[in-house]
């Protein structure tokens, strides 16, 4: 009973209403992606940069999430290994039905590594100054941003080419350097977005605090639509990772049944 008790108070509703929102936008961002690129429907604004960015900003939200969380979560080597059970199963079931759409290091694939580094070196992490971390992890993201096109750039101040060498096997692929005939239907190596994971893991504190005092400080219309939202979409945002696993094999199969009917 104390340990649930624990556990509650060290959960942030925002953080899963964050998440669910995320969730959210991901679940209509693949429908979308599936209707376009599998089932040939002509949406044409979806193929141009607004669906990138839309595609980006769900998965930025994603990794910030994570990282903020991360000092939260009771076992992460637990948590770690979890994800990359569900990222072999990803791979394998792309491989099995859609190769063509095959995920080699997608976004669970990334999570499942970097909780499971970061967690190998929270020790020394802890060590580091909140801000100083936030300041640097945020720094190498932005500097490595660009990193699988094969060069490093900031804000368009500073840019420099890698050498072509690194791209020329596959080896490197989870660090962001691969060939050109390296395929993954969703690809988030560590380099650059670990960094990004880190800064939030960094935030976390200043996050913590900065809500505590927020609740304290909000009247009762506030904290009452804050625990509605945490109930409706925070309850989708606890359970991301279901969701996630199951999302796009239910979209898949009411295209495939529209898609029958339609014939």
């Amino acid at each position: 009973m104390r340990q649930a008790k624990s556990e509650k108070k060290s959960r942030i509703p925002a953080l899963d209403i964050i998440r669910g929102i995320a969730i959210i936008n991901m679940v209509f961002y693949h429908l979308l992606y599936n209707m376009v690129y599998i089932f040939d429907y002509k949406i044409s604004w979806f193929s141009l940069r607004e669906a990138y960015l839309w595609q980006q900003a769900i998965c930025i939200t994603f990794i910030i999430v994570a990282g903020l969380s991360f000092p939260l979560s009771k076992s992460p080597w637990r948590k770690g290994l979890i994800l990359t059970v569900c990222a072999a199963m990803v791979s394998l079931a792309t491989w099995l039905v859609m190769p063509e759409q095959l995920i080699v290091f997608g976004i669970l694939h990334f999570m499942a590594v970097a909780v499971l580094l970061t967690a190998a070196l929270s020790k020394i992490l802890s060590k580091i100054p909140s801000g100083a971390g936030f300041a640097v992890a945020l720094t190498l993201f932005l500097l490595f941003r660009n990193i699988s096109s094969g060069y490093l750039s900031f804000f368009g101040w500073w840019e420099t080419t890698l050498p072509q060498s690194f791209y020329q096997n596959d080896w490197l692929f989870a660090l962001g350097f691969s060939s050109s005939s390296f395929r993954s239907a969703d690809y988030f190596p560590l380099l650059p977005w670990w960094f990004l994971f880190l800064a939030g893991f960094f935030a976390s504190k200043w996050w913590t605090a900065g809500m505590e005092a927020w609740q304290k400080r909000s009247d009762f219309t506030v904290k009452r639509g804050y625990r509605i939202m945490d109930g409706s979409i925070g309850f989708l945002g606890r359970r991301s990772l279901l969701i996630y696993m199951l999302h796009q094999p239910l979209l898949m199969g009411v295209l495939w049944l529209l898609e029958g009917v339609n014939k």
